[in-house]
């Protein structure tokens, strides 16, 4: 055979199995668990010197978890932690809706347990980046039919539970927090945990549907049930608000609610110095919002008469830590990142309502508008298991099969 046909084979040949030999690097593990903490601490005990470091933090996190730090804990736990941030551990994240998403947290935090000590900053959100894709105009609008509703009722909010009641699941869980919510029945703890159920559980169009219904200008009845979507009076009931600083440590000593306040500060919290909303993606500023529902630092509407939200805590009795109680209430009350994406969304409901019957609304209809205004899901990362097209590997395989049938043919020229 010509030498010059034999590099041309072998050209071939590396050509067609280059995709394959590139996917040979990636882990076993699929890949909804490549890259969460869970999988990194296996990885990170299987390696001696990784093991005693992770082993050693493990010991230091009730004392992190929690200020005045005593200096010779301090020190070593800070050690450890640096140490650690070069292992599989370093870059590990949770994801949303996560199985054992608890045990996912714990790791995190062990390793990311310094932040949030004396420091306003938590240092970033330990979920996985959540990909949002440019929200477009609602432009189905012929998909909804008229409605006696539509010119009978303006309230919005009243149309937005009606189609949560419409959908099995979500009136099922709406069902579920509301028993244990109601005022007869109220059981405060039980009343957060449910409710935590139901923003975790349910579609988030129909969340932001409740939550973020627009209404008429002191329309007090529409703004009264946008306000009791998430039952202060149950989940929050302390008629003296508490100081913001005591629910922020309160905060802190929950995996949970420093999970979801680390996340809404990484995504509706950064702004330039003229308080520009850099890189804020507005849904995925309420998503974080909607985690924290729940959780002791629950946001909620101020009144039945605004659309600006707080958290249910004041500054009274904050001493010489005014600024930085202050700026705790403020992510919230001041916060133009959220403000703009809490309004950009009322608008978007109300162009889907303010046109139509809930009762007229199929769940497929609402359904597809929702797909054409915005997607959600979770990054997969950038390993090739994401990107590599099935048609990679067959055009790969088809390749190499041809080669492999022309060697015989080209061996007796």
């Amino acid at each position: 055979m010509p030498p010059c046909v034999l590099r041309l084979l072998f050209a071939l040949l590396l050509l067609s199995l280059l995709p394959l030999l590139q996917a040979g690097d990636l882990p076993t593990m699929d890949s909804t668990s490549m890259g969460n903490c869970i999988s990194a601490k296996k990885l990170c005990l299987d390696d001696f010197t990784c093991k005693v470091h992770f082993l050693h933090l493990e010991t230091c996190f009730p004392f992190m978890a929690s200020a005045p730090q005593k200096p010779e804990n301090q020190e070593g736990c800070l050690e450890a932690a640096q140490q650690l941030q070069n292992s599989s551990l370093g870059s590990c994240r949770c994801q949303w809706r996560m199985k054992n998403q608890g045990i996912c947290l714990a790791i995190y935090w062990t390793i990311h347990s310094t932040y949030g000590l004396g420091n306003y900053d938590l240092g970033g959100s330990p979920y996985k980046e959540i990909v949002i894709s440019k929200p477009r105009k609602f432009n189905h609008l012929d998909l909804l039919e008229s409605g006696s509703m539509s010119q009978s009722s303006p309230d919005l909010c009243m149309k937005s539970t009606t189609l949560c009641t419409l959908n099995d699941r979500c009136n099922k869980l709406r069902l579920a927090y509301g028993e244990v919510c109601s005022v007869a029945r109220c059981q405060p703890l039980r009343c957060q945990q449910e409710l935590r159920v139901f923003f975790e559980q349910v579609a988030d169009n129909y969340a932001q549907a409740l939550l973020f219904c627009p209404c008429e200008d002191g329309d007090d009845v529409c703004g009264a049930r946008r306000r009791n979507n998430i039952a202060p009076s149950c989940a929050s009931p302390a008629k003296d608000p508490p100081n913001c600083l005591m629910l922020w440590d309160t905060c802190l000593q929950d995996l949970l609610c420093r999970s979801r306040l680390a996340d809404f500060q990484m995504y509706c919290c950064r702004m330039d110095p003229v308080g520009t909303c850099v890189g804020i993606q507005p849904q995925r500023c309420l998503k974080a919002y909607m985690g924290l529902i729940g959780t002791v630092m629950t946001p909620n509407y101020i009144s039945n008469l605004s659309a600006d939200v707080a958290l249910s805590c004041s500054c009274q009795g904050s001493g010489n830590q005014l600024e930085e109680c202050m700026r705790i209430q403020e992510s919230f009350s001041k916060n133009p990142c959220l403000t703009k994406a809490i309004k950009a969304q009322m608008q978007v409901h109300h162009q889907l309502l303010s046109k139509s019957s809930p009762t007229a609304i199929s769940q497929d209809s609402f359904q597809s508008l929702w797909d054409h205004s915005y997607s959600v899901h979770i990054s997969q990362g950038n390993s090739l298991a994401g990107r590599l097209h099935p048609w990679v590997l067959t055009i790969s395989l088809g390749s190499l099969t041809l080669v492999l049938l022309l060697l015989p043919v080209l061996g007796h020229l």
